[in-house]
């Protein structure tokens, strides 16, 4: 799961939202519209992709090996794209191409088989995928985002929107710009970065975890795996890491103008008696887990549960 070659900007790659960005700058609430009920049958392990530019979308697995969509589409939608297979489903909210605004767009509920793995791409439109046990994929510019639930993985991107994810996925990897991040579970592999978005993370067991942000700070609570790498990297936010007392691992932090407070009783020396930075390296038990962290101007903070 992890790269080495991530940046802080939002690398969707997905044509569909850098076009209808372009096109949609100026979308407005959505509003009731006209109802819609399809359904369709599908693979209980099948690949459901869902497109959307405004309005909100609603995902839960249930136990049938079916897909139903119920909602109201907007007057601005030209139809509802909806193919349903063995192997791959679309669910797509088609718009006039030249439209220029959309004052109501499409608010879908969307029940898919649990076993299947989700992509969603909205532009000016939330996410909320719930019940789901497969791979999920989810993108939004505007809209908050929400997944509960117990997934393989997940993946969720967005530029101003909260993110939200509550469950025991094993894998979670997420890019926001300006908006919150907050990530519950039992033991995963996470990745998160931010521009001016905090971060909180509440997790039973942490594999591995890269934590980057330039304005936002994080707060981190989990019990750290022995064969782990853990890395922090902050530029103007503090950090708040919650660790057990017992915990077996390798400190590393830097800061260039912030206090350190190891919370196992080590201090920080000055780096130079011309800057504020302050350094501080200490193993606690057999030092197993490697733990980096580093901070421009904020404070770093280390606790024992």
């Amino acid at each position: 799961m992890r790269t080495n070659s991530r940046t802080l900007t939002l690398h969707t790659g997905i044509s569909f939202l850098i076009a209808a960005l372009v096109l949609m700058l100026g979308v407005a609430s959505v509003e009731a519209g006209t109802p819609v009920e399809r359904s369709g049958k599908a693979s209980a392990k099948g690949f459901v992709i869902i497109e959307n530019i405004a309005g909100s979308i609603k995902v839960e697995g249930w136990s049938k090996e079916e897909i139903q969509v119920t909602g109201t589409l907007g007057e601005e939608v030209e139809e509802l794209e909806f193919k349903t297979g063995s192997k791959k489903s679309v669910i797509n909210v088609v718009y006039p191409r030249k439209i220029k605004t959309i004052d109501e767009g499409a608010d879908l509920v969307i029940m898919v088989p649990k076993g299947s793995s989700v992509e969603v791409e909205c532009i000016s439109a939330s996410i909320d995928v719930k019940n789901v046990a497969g791979a999920v994929e989810v993108a939004s510019i505007s809209g908050a985002i929400e997944i509960v639930g117990n997934c393989t993985s997940v993946e969720a991107e967005a530029i101003s929107g909260v993110v939200i994810i509550e469950g025991a996925t094993p894998e979670v990897s997420v890019e926001n710009i300006s908006g919150r991040v907050r990530l519950t579970g039992e033991t995963a592999d996470v990745e998160v970065e931010t521009v001016s978005g905090d971060i909180d993370l509440n997790f039973d067991k942490l594999l591995d975890l890269s934590v980057e942000s330039v304005t936002g700070s994080a707060d981190v609570r989990a019990d750290l795996d022995r064969k782990g790498d853990f890395s922090f990297d902050l530029h103007s936010g503090s950090l708040i890491l919650t660790v057990p007392a017992d915990l077996s691992a390798e400190f590393e932090i830097s800061t260039f103008n912030g206090d350190i407070d190891s919370g196992f009783g080590h201090k920080a020396k000055r780096t130079s008696k011309y800057a504020p930075g302050q350094e501080l390296e200490f193993t606690t038990g057999g030092g197993d887990a490697r733990i980096r962290i580093n901070t421009f101007s904020g404070d770093v903070t280390i606790k024992k549960q």
